[in-house]
């Protein structure tokens, strides 16, 4: 509340904070310190090949530091320990690994028109600027680091209600036995693609403008109602190593309707293009780059205490070399649909909805549909309890996306 906020806007609590130069200083660590742990307490999984139960440790614990240099400039870090991340190998494998590092994001983010206003200009109270024609604009914003660029989407990537749970993979052979559950829509959606360094990469895992985070520079800026949206990505799951010199674009547009009658919502359309983002296997350790192309749209509309949202994400590969024609499906899809509701002021109801209609090696790829319910209990409103179950509404086979027919886990959220 008193951390990060959105630069040159004053909302929520306000702390105070001592000047030091020109740089703004909280008065106390707790004001831009914080600690999140997420995950299951209890896991099962039922029906599909493997079947499994057990009692696990919360997977995710988080370290964030936010707040502001300046009235304009914000910054946001975040370390993470991740107790079972799963990542991709050489030669196709997974590993299961413990690992802390950077987390999901890493940024500073500055209001270019900021920087340039001098100290005698009203902030025209700290929300934008108003040109003669009476609209408002508020920008443009620069976000660059490790960043999600699907924050300002209809649908964030990141803020998810219902938790995604870790895949699992075989001990030792490498090979994927189920593959994690997220929301499909965002997901890489191919079977046999490798990022741009060539590790595999999980089916479900978000990616490209979708990502939970990734190297990247960020432009947006509003109108109105109008949020436009632009910016670069270093590439598919790249890191600091810069596999791929190439960069990938990518353009949003969100239009914001509604705000009185307890009725407030959204509309985004997007397009994203990567240039030798992944690479495909063409033979015995032989690999090709290709291009990537996501394109959809997401919404969201809220009355009272119903929120009701989805996205819909098309992917498709372009430059596929003419050796994969009839083995190699190079487009897919993937639907998301989510409403919760706050039935109680400490209970939150949520169902979604997911759809993955896959692309990939034919022989490989198989389709999901999973149906989720979840009860959300707040002992405090920065500490819950929640019981979920997962419905395989589709088929359930061997294959890693349809591993599992029934899925049950209860767990914890705590933040401070």
């Amino acid at each position: 509340m008193a951390g990060f906020q959105i630069p040159m806007l004053r909302e929520g609590e306000v702390k105070g904070k001592r000047r030091i130069g020109r740089v703004m200083s909280e008065t106390s660590l707790l004001n831009i310190f914080s600690a999140r742990t997420t995950g299951d307490l209890i896991r099962s999984y039922s029906g599909g090949e493997k079947e499994d139960t057990a009692i696990t440790f919360p997977q995710d614990i988080s370290l964030h530091l936010a707040g502001t240099f300046t009235d304009g400039i914000s910054y946001f870090f975040e370390l993470e320990h991740e107790v079972a991340g799963i990542e991709g190998v050489k030669n196709g494998r997974f590993e299961e690994r413990s690992r802390f590092g950077l987390g999901k994001e890493f940024f500073v983010m500055f209001d270019l028109p900021s920087l340039f206003r001098s100290p005698d200009m009203s902030d025209m109270g700290g929300v934008g600027m108003h040109h003669d024609s009476g609209s408002m604009i508020h920008g443009p914003m620069i976000m660059a680091g490790k960043i999600d660029p699907s924050t300002n989407f209809s649908y964030p990537t990141n803020r998810q209600l219902i938790l995604n749970l870790p895949g699992k993979v075989h001990p030792n052979l490498g090979t994927m036995e189920r593959f994690g559950l997220t929301p499909y829509a965002f997901a890489s959606k191919f079977f046999g693609v490798l990022a741009s360094d060539g590790e595999p990469v999980e089916v479900t895992r978000s990616v490209l403008y979708n990502t939970t985070g990734d190297l990247g520079i960020d432009a947006h800026m509003m109108i109105g109602p109008l949020l436009i949206q632009a910016g670069i990505m270093e590439g598919f799951e790249s890191g600091p190593t810069n596999s791929n010199p190439k960069k990938d674009p990518y353009f949003m547009g969100r239009l914001n309707f509604g705000g009185v009658d307890y009725l407030s919502g959204s509309f985004s359309g997007l397009l994203y293009r990567g240039y030798d983002t992944a690479r495909v296997p063409t033979g015995a350790n032989q690999t090709s780059a290709v291009d990537w192309l996501r394109y959809g749209f997401a919404g969201n509309v809220r009355y009272r205490l119903l929120d009701f949202y989805g996205a819909f994400i098309r992917d498709a590969l372009r430059g596929l070399p003419e050796g994969l024609t009839g083995t190699f499906d190079k487009e897919a899809s993937g639907l998301t649909i989510e409403g919760d509701y706050l039935a109680t002021d400490q209970t939150l109801l949520s169902l979604r909805y997911d759809r993955l209609d896959s692309g990939g090696l034919i022989t490989e790829k198989a389709n999901g549909r999973m149906l989720t319910a979840q009860v959300r209990y707040y002992l405090r409103d920065n500490f819950s309890f929640y019981l979920r179950n997962g419905y395989n509404v589709g088929r359930a086979s061997k294959n890693p996306l349809q591993n599992v027919r029934n899925l049950a886990a209860w767990g914890l959220d705590f933040d401070f």
